[in-house]
């Protein structure tokens, strides 16, 4: 039996994870794939952290044991760091250039945080999925889906799993009109990039 694609989702509550988690799984779904998700809330929707685990293949449990992520990304560099449990050797990360510090928080420099996940000679992909968001939407509450599709671009596992065009019909179960035309774009735009990084 063919070994299950992990892929964790990591960052806080606002940055669309669960709808990012919702994409990969219809995608799946599309590409005739078994797929479970589990998502982890804490606090999340008080901007507390957010993981989401997307396990594409049969099998029983939702949750990926640490050390197996094929893939992890990261919305928010802090909670990116702190999911590192899941990875090994051969895991891609793919992280926003993004830190979300709480107020009155004592965070650390998103460059110490990078060099920390570098030092484990894990490979990290950095994105700035908040400016691909901004230069299209003009927010960027759409930076998911530039991080998912330069995800897609870097990562040859995920690609054997789902097709770009399954990804894209994802998105037209979950969105409508000029908003479903907006996030194509995106995801585009951040495939594009990974391209460039590959």
């Amino acid at each position: 039996m063919a070994r299950r694609y992990n892929i964790v989702l990591a960052g806080v509550g606002g940055q669309g994870l669960l709808t990012l988690g919702r994409v990969l799984g219809n995608a799946a779904i599309l590409a005739g794939e078994d797929v479970t998700i589990a998502e982890t809330h804490g606090l999340s929707q008080r901007g507390g952290s957010l993981i989401v685990q997307v396990r594409i293949g049969k099998g029983e449990s939702p949750m990926i044991p640490k050390g197996a992520a094929d893939l992890l990304i990261g919305l928010e560099a802090l909670e990116t760091a702190r999911q590192i449990i899941y990875a090994n050797q051969s895991t891609r990360i793919v992280m926003n250039k993004f830190l979300w510090p709480p107020p009155l928080a004592d965070y650390p420099d998103i460059d110490n945080i990078i060099n920390e996940i570098r030092s484990r000679n894990i490979r990290l992909y950095l994105v700035d999925a908040n400016k691909i968001s901004e230069e299209i939407v003009g927010t960027i509450i759409s930076a998911n889906m530039a991080i998912l599709g330069y995800a897609y671009a870097v990562d040859e596992g995920l690609q054997e799993k789902i097709s770009y065009e399954h990804l894209e019909k994802a998105l037209e179960k979950i969105f409508k009109g000029k908003v479903l035309e907006l996030n194509k774009k995106v995801l585009r735009k951040g495939y594009e990039e990974g391209l460039k990084h590959k």
